[in-house]
């Protein structure tokens, strides 16, 4: 029998921090579940108002679950006025996730029972970016139709995948003789334009050099001007110095930039897990747009991860147009709710059977502009 603890407030995420990291490693997880990704949110992303809590999960004295949960008042579909409890993870476009042990229907619905009993107002529960192939998407969906509850499973967007071959050679093969050259144009340009240098973060006397280069390439790059990049926001760039820290410390992070005429040009910011390489965040310098460093850059990127022996090369935020560059793959996303007995959490659950008839699965690429623009008042 599993047995549920509510915790209020994340003041105790660091004592969970062995635990927390021997769940994490059990099975396979998003970064976004990780202990550094979920410190660093806790830190700089809860907002004021927002009711928050840790579901520790138990079976007799072993901790098989952790999860961090925010109820926060949105504004929904027709204007209603809604609190939504959601994993903390759910504050960024990443895929969604759950720390449990395993993802058996037992694990499962005891969490989503403990949802039901916790002392925080709510009238909905959402993950909207889970996986279509993931064991957890399954086991909510089984579980909440089991016990009859009010909830919704659909359709959400998709995300790029590229699974690496075992050569850089072998990767350009697969794509068009379109993109070859455009690379090769690319890195013509770069050359006559001066002196370049890729690097990589080897060691911990690496990194303030390396978050500096992000910095710099965010203050230079299109976002800047619109009041979206990591350096306009505090809390973003504090946000993301204490993940890189930490996902350092934990052998995790892969952060890679490029310096054109000793100038910070472009970066890659990722997260290794095993044999699977994340991309978080990218940016280069606008005003060297025409010299393509973005493409340069990821060229190098998919080329070290292949020599790295990495095989998976996951894009987990939103489907831009310039990601299908790069591979042809994408894997599907759905959003999970469940409903509360509420007046508003009835009328979202009836809303949701309106809006239940499937829609044809394109592709629609998102316009990068208008998502910093967005994003830049969220959490």
């Amino acid at each position: 029998m599993i047995l549920v603890d509510v915790i209020h407030g994340f003041e105790t995420l660091e004592s969970w921090r062995h635990r927390w990291d021997e769940i994490f490693r059990a099975r396979s997880h998003e970064p976004s579940s990780s202990f550094e990704w979920t410190s660093a949110l806790a830190r700089h992303h809860v907002r004021v108002g927002d009711a928050c809590v840790l579901m520790c999960l138990r079976r007799g004295a072993e901790v098989v679950g952790l999860v961090p949960l925010v109820a926060r008042k949105s504004t929904l579909r027709m204007g209603v006025r809604a609190t939504v409890l959601a994993p903390l993870s759910e504050s960024y476009n990443t895929h969604s996730d759950l720390l449990l042990a395993d993802t058996d229907d037992e694990t499962v619905g005891a969490f989503l029972a403990g949802l039901s009993s916790l002392d925080v107002a709510w009238d909905s529960f959402s993950m909207a970016r889970l996986l279509e192939e993931s064991p957890i998407a399954a086991s909510l969906q089984r579980v909440a139709k089991a016990h009859a509850w009010r909830y919704s499973m659909r359709d959400g967007i998709p995300a790029y995948f590229l699974p690496l071959p075992e050569s850089y050679g072998e990767y350009l093969k697969g794509r068009s003789a379109k993109f070859r050259n455009y690379l090769k144009r690319m890195e013509k340009r770069l050359a006559t334009a001066g002196p370049t240098d890729v690097r990589e973060v080897r060691s911990t006397s690496d990194l303030d050099e390396a978050l500096n280069a992000l910095l710099q390439v965010e203050q230079a790059s299109w976002k800047h001007e619109h009041g979206t990049s990591i350096a306009a926001i505090d809390r973003q760039a504090a946000f993301y110095a204490d993940f890189a820290r930490g996902a350092h410390a934990a052998g995790r992070l892969h952060l890679q930039w490029m310096r054109l005429n000793s100038k910070p040009a472009a970066y890659n910011l990722g997260y290794v897990d095993g044999s699977g390489y994340h991309y978080l965040k990218t940016s280069y310098d606008a005003a060297l747009r025409p010299l393509g460093p973005a493409t340069f850059l990821r060229a190098r990127l998919i080329e070290s991860l292949i020599r790295r022996g990495i095989t998976e090369f996951d894009f987990p935020g939103e489907p831009y147009a310039w990601e299908a560059q790069w591979t042809d793959q994408v894997r599907w996303r759905r959003t999970f709710a469940v409903y509360r007995s509420t007046v508003v959490g009835r009328l979202l659950a009836l809303s949701a059977r309106l809006r239940r008839r499937p829609r044809q699965r394109n592709v629609e690429h998102v316009d990068p502009r208008a998502v910093h623009a967005s994003a830049s008042g969220s959490a």
